[in-house]
């Protein structure tokens, strides 16, 4: 249940909202009926304070901090007696004093005085709004100027003193919190997708120098071996017998870069990928990895599962194939297994090992889970409604499972 339902609930439709307690035993359970329970923990991981959403109805829980910064002693005390007491106010008469208490303890949300006596609110603006800390512009007079010039500061709203209540008081408080989390919200979705745009251009330039490898190794080798025995059949007072044996290498050299370019074809685009589900796809796939890659995979195929979407089925093909690279890079062991099922509404996949495993958190705190492969692969899979979980612990292995909605996946389309 988001913000704003939750607001709809408490501000639009005037509905009562119940207490009850929380399964968790957090006693912060919401309910719109008997029917209809919302868990608060769906209001998890906003910025600190923000629960204070559940006050609009008789659900109470900690009560708001808010920062008043103002120099006027009577200003300060006529907002202090609008808020009641679901707010905590911290009052300071300087902007030096509201940059200090902000860092050591960050409000829900600061109402700034426009004019202060060391530094203007508008400088403090960005102090402010780049925590991720919403600010309410409170001033002595309208200005439409000012009013412009704090909005593009990233100030969520303005207020004139001598218009204040209690009920625009508390609305603005009301979007104020609600507008910064929508904001901080996405902002880090936008982070996520530079972060995935990222990944996917360093995913994409390891093929191309794979391509780039495969082609200089093997197929340009073999051309120029081709060019050289040509070459030395032409040459004048050759024999038969010496043209048989150029004649031969050529033949020889020609079939081997036929071969070359083939496997590089298939790899790209196995033919069982456009045609067939995903269990003859992973099939194809465990013959290929022993044989190139010396690594022997077993396949258990419960389910033939065939998506509609060819984009989804070639994701979940090349991230079972990333997964079983890592194990060939890291795992120190030279089998693996992948199982396919359905379980309840989903697909899923599971890329199992019995290598040294690693320090999940570890790799994480670290960064190093890209150069795993498993930020793209979550951040990938996020784009289709799916998901991946890594169990694994030092010298256990390690466990993969991918798992895709399966009315998503069959009811997306094709992409041309």
């Amino acid at each position: 249940m988001k913000i704003a339902e939750v607001l709809a609930l408490g501000e639009r439709r005037q509905r009562r909202l119940l207490s009850y307690s929380c399964p968790d035993g957090c006693e912060n359970t919401i309910v719109e009926n008997e029917n209809t329970r919302y868990n608060c923990k769906a209001f998890v991981g906003f910025a600190p304070a923000y629960n204070w959403i559940f006050t609009r109805g008789t659900a109470m829980m900690a009560p708001v901090d808010l920062l008043l910064v103002d120099d006027d002693d009577i200003d300060r005390e006529l907002v202090c007696r609008l808020l009641n007491d679901q707010y905590i106010v911290h009052e300071v008469a300087t902007g030096r004093e509201a940059l200090a208490l902000a860092q050591s303890q960050p409000p829900a949300c600061v109402l700034l005085d426009y004019r202060l006596p060391d530094i203007g609110g508008l400088q403090l603006l960005p102090h402010f709004t780049t925590a991720y800390l919403p600010v309410i512009i409170l001033t002595g007079e309208e200005s439409p100027e000012v009013i412009v010039q704090a909005m593009q500061l990233g100030a969520q709203d303005y207020l004139v003193k001598g218009h204040l209540t209690h009920m625009s008081l508390e609305h603005a408080i009301v979007n104020a919190i609600e507008k910064m989390a929508m904001r901080r919200d996405i902002d880090e979705k936008n982070m996520q997708l530079r972060d995935l745009a990222s990944a996917l251009t360093l995913a994409e330039q390891r093929e191309r120098r794979r391509i780039s490898q495969i082609l200089h190794d093997h197929v340009q080798q073999t051309l120029y071996g081709i060019q050289m025995r040509a070459h030395l059949i032409g040459l004048d007072g050759a024999g038969q017998p010496v043209i048989e044996e150029h004649v031969q290498a050529l033949e020889n050299l020609t079939r081997e870069a036929i071969r070359t370019t083939r496997t590089l074809t298939v790899e790209l685009s196995p033919p069982a990928l456009q045609n067939e589900g995903l269990a003859a796809s992973f099939r194809w796939l465990a013959t290929h990895m022993a044989e190139t890659h010396g690594l022997r995979v077993r396949l258990n195929a419960q389910s033939d599962f065939h998506s509609t979407s060819q984009d989804l089925q070639v994701l979940l093909f090349q991230l079972v194939r990333e997964l079983l690279f890592n194990v060939i890079k890291h795992a120190g062991v030279n089998q693996a297994e992948v199982i396919l099922f359905e379980e309840g509404e989903h697909v899923v996949i599971r890329v199992v090992d019995q290598g040294c495993g690693f320090n999940l958190s570890q790799l994480q705190q670290t960064g190093r889970d890209k150069g795993f492969g498993l930020y793209s692969v979550r951040e990938r899979l996020a784009l289709f409604g799916g998901q991946l979980v890594i169990e694994t612990k030092p010298g256990q292995g390690v466990r993969a499972t991918i798992a895709v909605p399966k009315d998503l996946a069959l009811s997306l389309t094709v992409s041309p």
